[in-house]
């Protein structure tokens, strides 16, 4: 697994070029959904008792609708790890010409960019300009995708249970094919020590669907179908 201390500097250093791209781009939707985001090796989430008192505290809030959560209210980008459990399709588009990498989503139109010819903004850049789904840099490693992401704003949650962050959050994730190329697994690894007493990983596999095309999404209308994924009753 890549370090957080090791990351960037391999986006930095990434020597394959566009030509040795591996071809992750398609269109990909889980078939199982959980609001609560589930750390490989099961249980909660590692966090510090304050933290945790915080996370209850929100758990308690979602089911009477009382939790500030501008994503499901405002239609606000739901930032990382917490896009990664969507129920929705998402689509990749890879631009090796161009050194870039879109995953694009169909929940609230998110839009992430993967720069992958050169290192996240510098530490005084992330701090003053935080984004929902952070800045993101990305480098293969053999037919994996590295996508390192940092820069977060306090706006969002880790999943749809309410799980806190700050704005120390970094977030290393792992892409690649499985299966035959009939599944994308992405290992999400979260780095937070403003909450967490260590670092921790959650994993999501997605179907590869190139019979389904991505799809309108207006914020509280109807919209697609969503009774073939598992779980999703009552999202």
């Amino acid at each position: 697994m890549t370090s957080f201390g090791t990351a960037n500097a391999a986006a930095a250093t990434n020597t394959s070029g566009p030509a040795a791209w591996p071809d992750i781009s398609g269109i990909y939707w889980t078939n199982i959904y959980s609001p609560k985001i589930q750390p490989v090796g099961g249980g909660d989430p590692p966090y510090m008792a304050a933290a945790m008192a915080t996370y209850k505290k929100n758990m308690a809030a979602v089911k009477t609708y009382a939790l500030d959560d501008t994503a499901r209210k405002l239609c606000t980008p739901d930032g990382v790890p917490r896009i990664l459990e969507s129920p929705y399709p998402f689509e990749i588009v890879q631009s090796p010409d161009r050194g870039e990498i879109h995953i694009l989503y169909e929940l609230n139109h998110v839009i992430r960019f993967v720069t992958m010819n050169k290192p996240l903004p510098s530490a005084d850049e992330l701090e003053t300009f935080p984004f929902y789904s952070g800045h993101s840099a990305g480098h293969w490693d053999g037919d994996t995708l590295v996508i390192e992401t940092a820069g977060f704003n306090e706006k969002t949650f880790l999943d749809n249970s309410g799980a806190p962050h700050t704005d120390q959050l970094r977030t290393i994730e792992r892409i690649r094919k499985i299966n035959g190329g009939k599944e994308l697994e992405d290992v999400v690894t979260v780095h937070d020590p403003g909450v967490f007493t260590k670092d921790w990983s959650a994993r999501f596999v997605y179907q590869a669907r190139p019979d389904i095309r991505m799809m309108d999404y207006a914020c509280g209308e109807k919209h697609r179908d969503l009774s073939p994924v598992k779980g999703v009753q009552g999202h």
